[in-house]
């Protein structure tokens, strides 16, 4: 018995060569550049380490001598819990200059840049109000960025307490 099959051209016709195939092969053939990739790393470290987030220590925001002059803090000296301390800060530039940008930053925690505030129209007064989760206690930062590119920068600590009992009874 004979079998006879229709002959269709776009089912026996071999595959189109794609440019997802080629992708692939290239993949495969990168643990072999890996060695011409090295000198590439110095570029590719700023995005790692924006990737990661910016962090500073406590001892670094003292190291830069930052005037408080035009920033009030209000900012708990107790908090329950460190989930949710409120922060507000008032800032006034001095004469003849605008506020362009503001950092809060929290040494204490994993990633120490909290908020970063960068303002479309600079201004000579900013009010600030936020909640910040706190790792443990420790000061809070904020640090503003004027139209001379110049730093002011204030702080104010606060001590996490545990209103939660921990033992049985």
């Amino acid at each position: 018995m004979t079998h006879n099959t229709i002959y269709h051209p776009l089912h026996h016709a071999p595959a189109p060569r794609t440019l997802a195939r080629r992708a692939w092969l290239g993949l495969a053939a990168l643990p072999a550049l890996s060695p011409l990739l090295v000198p590439l790393a110095p570029l590719l470290a700023p995005a790692q380490a924006q990737a990661q987030g910016f962090n500073v220590t406590g001892e670094q925001l003292l190291a830069m001598k930052l005037k408080a002059d035009g920033i009030t803090l209000d900012f708990p000296r107790l908090a329950d819990t460190g989930a949710s301390v409120p922060l507000s800060a008032n800032i006034v530039a001095p004469a003849g200059l605008k506020i362009v940008g503001i950092e809060v930053f929290l040494p204490e925690n994993p990633n120490t840049r909290a908020l970063k505030i960068r303002l479309p129209e600079p201004q000579a007064r900013f009010t600030l109000t936020t909640r910040l989760r706190l790792a443990a206690s420790q000061d809070a930062w904020v640090v503003a960025t004027f139209s001379d590119d110049s730093r002011r920068g204030a702080s104010a600590p606060t001590v996490i307490t545990s209103s939660s009992c921990f033992d049985a009874s």
